[in-house]
């Protein structure tokens, strides 16, 4: 008897949740906001931790995050490496296949699960803001807020995700690479040798 009243107490809860922040939280994360964002925006107080697993398990849901890219492990994907000592003409080249593919077919690999296994606790924290020392305060806290897991995963190019996109294309020792589904290239950059 214990057994299903915890069940129906988590379930109650879980309705209650998403009637007072889950259409909401849903929606902030459609606009791009941060977990720390959307934390400050609900007028209803709900946990951090709930919040971080309701975003998380939205991304999931509707395709905005993807453990795996369709295609990848057949290797249909064409490598394309770029050099990052022209970036006009690589945020151009960028520009031409996100305009070719369309944003929702064009994802950026996040290898920041496995960054963060490296360390535990504050200090995974202090490493990912040092290693992300491209991005600022704000673009910094969307990737953090972001429970990923031990493996790369893949963000659907959002408004969010492209601003923060060109900054880490141009940091190759992350190993972010754009993947356009529609005409199947990777996009990697290198640094000049």
């Amino acid at each position: 008897m214990e057994g299903r009243q915890k069940y129906f107490d988590e379930a109650l809860s879980d309705f209650v949740h998403d009637a007072a922040s889950g259409g909401a939280i849903r929606h902030l994360v459609d606009l791009g906001y941060s977990l720390t964002q959307i934390m400050q925006a609900l007028s209803y107080p709900t946990p951090r931790e709930r919040v971080q697993k309701t975003v998380y398990r939205y991304m999931l849901e509707s395709g905005m995050l993807l453990k795996m890219l369709p295609g990848l492990e057949e290797g249909v994907f064409t490598l394309v490496s770029l050099q990052a000592r022209d970036r006009g003409r690589l945020f151009l080249y960028l520009q031409e296949k996100i305009n070719q593919n369309g944003r929702e077919n064009v994802y950026l690999s996040c290898p920041f699960g496995i960054m963060q296994e490296e360390n535990s606790g504050k200090a995974a924290k202090e490493l990912m803001r040092s290693r992300l020392s491209c991005l600022n305060k704000r673009e910094q806290d969307y990737i953090l807020g972001i429970p990923w897991e031990n493996s790369v995963m893949y963000h659907r190019l959002n408004d969010r995700m492209r601003e923060i996109g060109w900054k880490l294309i141009e940091q190759p020792e992350l190993g972010c690479c754009y993947f356009f589904l529609k005409t199947k290239e990777m996009v990697t950059v290198k640094r000049e040798s």
